[in-house]
């Protein structure tokens, strides 16, 4: 007969929570943080005082070796003498209402419990304003168990307090004192336990833990892996916490993985790891990888279990790299996307990461060819929806095409196959308008069509303004320049019997104007007010408008219906525009072919750093280490002389490589300079280093509004001849532009440069 490797035990409340306190009760690092409700917590206390069943708690008896951490905020030290290994959130929910304590979240925020209690009706609630000042409520039940005063005097603290708002009968004042007292002795209900055998060992402990829990809602595949990471390399799950909790965090000017797309939570960094390092996109199996399980024998091997956490983690080194995650970024807006506000779907986020991860460090493409493939993989997995419906299965089918091909142009090419099996000319003709015909707000073909509108370099309707300017999140406004407009405003739509969200909401009624042009539009119906702004516009202006915004000919005479239908059509060819503009390797011009007309800051974040675009967080101050301020100006002068020796180009004062916008106010801080004189000082740097003539002719500088904060621009034209500056590494220092990067010619090369640029006036 086998062994029982457990022990039953009954627990009063009020005893768990003394050796949480004491630290003899702990939790061992298998778990997650708080992630209950409010409404879990108040149901628990709900159904405590009715002396409902309320689960039961699983500890293990251990020595204090084990990595452990306190639960809550408890005040005792983590002797590990006994720990929780399945209740945690019940056993913290109790501790932290009972002793008034804090929780730590998953975001690791700190925060209170606050649960209400009306002893009249005997009802729980989560604490708000309203019962805070009604005298009917008890406003958090911790008070009952935390004032140092007795039963009696706090029940009748209570009726005075609410006798003080209204007349309180001899019957409700002894059910309040029964109520309270029946709260009060929460303390006292008895909670089972099982207590595990001290002579297991973490692992069983862990596979015990993966066992209870396999058959709730609570725990995924990834949490198991997370549990076996906390037993075996426990080091590793804190790197994927500590970045994901980064993640949420905006950066102080260091290098941060925050950024305005996604904060990933540990097990979405996790599921890209075990992609990329074990081939595995079902995490379910790649749990019993995890564990060394052959799946043939079903037995154990420590070995393979060694090798293949080596694996994972070696993956997850390459995830976690701030490089990495930044250039994938720049491939994300690359096509299209902004902001997290354009996405719907964490997964398809994740998952074209694992992608780019896949084609940089495995296959080596190339870094411009590799970001214009994952961004066209990008806008295709978006557009679809690749990795919503059924993503594991999706995933694994992916990473088994990837490993057929071992070259980066094969690894290309599997890319290009997959997009045009996906977006066929039947896609674009059928399918897409019938995915249109939505009233959703949050759709992944509505943010297609604006991804698109910020391919095609669109202008809002009746503007010159640039709807990229409503999604980019550096260049925003506290009230949005751009809004989205009813074509056929409700009201009119309602005055002809048209009402209902799901059709006078519907995705084809909507086109980006001003928001003065929208206020001007109001109610009118459309025959009234389009024709007598759109004749305000340049004919040449009216047919790319037209196209923009996918406007039939003569629409605001159109049946609403017949309007809807035909526009559908015309955005899902906007659509397709805007993905041949990626498709092409060509997105829109960056510097404006108007002549004086310059580069926006919306201009240049769209194009990110190229052979004409180049970023400086800052002139004179440094952010992420303590260079000297003479290092930090060298780099711009080093840029300037390389836009005039190459093909000019605009250099972002205050924006990071990958696009964010930090502003120029450090600099000005520095030596309490006003506009003025930081532009006199930079024009003055640039002269002394480089000489005044070519920088009169040829370099431009300017201050613009990037949000709530404020760039410098420095718009540089080519040279019509040689250029050299002054750094320390010489008085005669050739620099040029090599795709995205400043370089230091020396010797011949300056010569064999020279002959071939100027010369042969390229």
């Amino acid at each position: 007969m086998a062994t029982q490797r457990f022990s039953h035990t009954q627990y009063p409340v009020n005893a768990l929570v003394e050796q949480i306190d004491s630290g003899e009760l702990s939790l061992p690092d298998l778990q997650r943080p708080f992630v209950w409700s409010m409404s879990q917590v108040r149901e628990l206390f709900d159904s405590l005082y009715h002396g409902y069943p309320a689960g039961y708690f699983l500890f293990w008896s251990t020595p204090a070796t084990v990595d452990s951490h306190k639960v809550a905020t408890a005040p005792g030290n983590s002797t590990g003498l006994k720990m929780i290994v399945d209740g945690q959130q019940r056993l913290t929910s109790l501790y932290s209402v009972m002793k008034g304590r804090d929780v730590v979240t998953a975001d690791n925020e700190i925060r209170p419990i606050r649960i209400s209690f009306n002893p009249l009706t005997e009802e729980f609630a989560v604490a708000d304003a309203a019962r805070e000042n009604d005298p009917e409520w008890l406003t958090s039940v911790s008070d009952i168990w935390n004032e140092d005063t007795s039963e009696w005097t706090f029940t009748n603290d209570f009726i005075e307090q609410l006798a003080s708002t209204r007349e309180v009968t001899d019957e409700e004042k002894g059910r309040i004192g029964t109520a309270l007292g029946k709260l009060k002795g929460l303390l006292n209900y008895q909670f089972s336990a099982l207590e595990l055998s001290s002579d297991l060992d973490i692992d069983e402990v862990a596979e015990v833990f993966v066992r209870v829990n396999s058959k709730g809602v609570g725990l995924n595949s990834a949490d198991f892996i997370l549990t076996l990471m906390s037993v075996y390399r426990k080091e590793a799950r804190h790197e994927l916490e500590d970045f994901a909790l980064a993640a949420k965090q905006p950066s102080a000017g260091t290098a941060s993985p925050y950024n305005h797309f996604h904060a990933p939570s540990p097990d979405q960094l996790l599921r890209v790891a075990v992609g990329l390092g074990l081939k595995r996109g079902v995490l379910q199996n790649a749990y019993q990888f995890l564990r060394g399980r052959d799946p043939q024998t079903r037995m154990v091997s420590e070995s393979e279990r060694e090798k293949n956490f080596d694996r994972l983690l070696e993956a997850q080194a390459q995830v976690l790299n701030l490089t990495n995650w930044h250039d994938y970024m720049v491939a994300v807006k690359l096509a299209g996307y902004r902001s997290g506000e354009m996405m719907t779907s964490a997964n398809n986020f994740l998952y074209c990461y694992l992608i780019f991860l896949m084609g940089r460090h495995e296959y080596g493409v190339e870094k411009a060819a590799l970001r214009e493939a994952v961004a066209r993989w990008f806008f295709m997995a978006s557009l679809t929806g690749r990795y919503t419906g059924s993503p594991e299965t999706i995933l694994e089918a992916d990473l088994r095409r990837f490993s057929e091909v071992s070259t980066a142009s094969e690894f290309v090419e599997v890319i290009d196959q997959v997009v045009d099996t996906q977006l066929t000319p039947d896609f674009w003709t059928v399918t897409l308008p019938d995915l249109l015909d939505s009233s959703a707000a949050w759709s992944p073909y509505l943010f297609a069509y604006y991804a698109s509108l910020n391919l095609l370099d669109a202008k809002a309707l009746f503007s010159n303004m640039k709807i990229n300017d409503l999604f980019d999140p550096g260049v925003t406004q506290t009230k949005s320049p751009v809004e989205r407009h009813h074509l056929f405003p409700k009201a009119y739509l309602s005055s002809i019997g048209i009402t209902g969200m799901t059709r006078t909401n519907q995705i084809a009624n909507f086109a980006f104007v001003e928001w003065a042009d929208n206020i001007e539009i109001s109610d009118r119906k459309p025959s009234e007010y389009f024709p007598e702004l759109f004749e305000k516009l340049a004919p040449s202006d009216r047919e790319q408008a037209s196209f923009w915004h996918a406007l039939p000919p003569k629409w605001e005479e159109m049946d609403y219906f017949e309007f809807l239908r035909d526009r559908r059509q015309r955005i899902a060819a906007v659509v397709k525009a805007g993905y041949e503009r990626l498709q092409s390797g060509q997105p829109a011009h960056l510097m404006p072919s108007g002549g004086d007309e310059l580069p926006t800051v919306s201009d240049l974040l769209r194009q990110m750093e190229t052979q004409r675009v180049e970023f400086k967080k800052s002139a004179r101050v440094s952010l992420d280490n303590d260079a000297p301020e003479k290092v930090i100006n060298e780099g711009i002068v080093k840029t300037v002389a390389a836009f005039l020796n190459t093909v000019g180009g605009t250099l972002g004062i205050g924006i990071t490589d990958y696009g964010d916008i930090l502003g120029i106010q450090q600099d000005l801080d520095f030596k309490h300079q006003d506009l003025d004189g930081y532009q006199n000082w930079l024009s003055t740097l640039m002269v002394q280093n480089i000489g005044g003539g070519v920088i009169a002719a040829h370099v431009g500088v300017r201050i613009e509004s990037g949000g709530s904060a404020l760039v410098c621009l420095i718009d540089v034209t080519a040279s019509p001849s040689p250029v050299y500056a002054k750094t320390t590494k010489g008085g005669d220092c050739f620099y040029v532009r090599i795709s995205n990067t400043t370089r230091l010619l020396g010797g011949p090369e300056i010569q064999s440069y020279i002959a071939s640029h100027w010369t042969s006036g390229s």
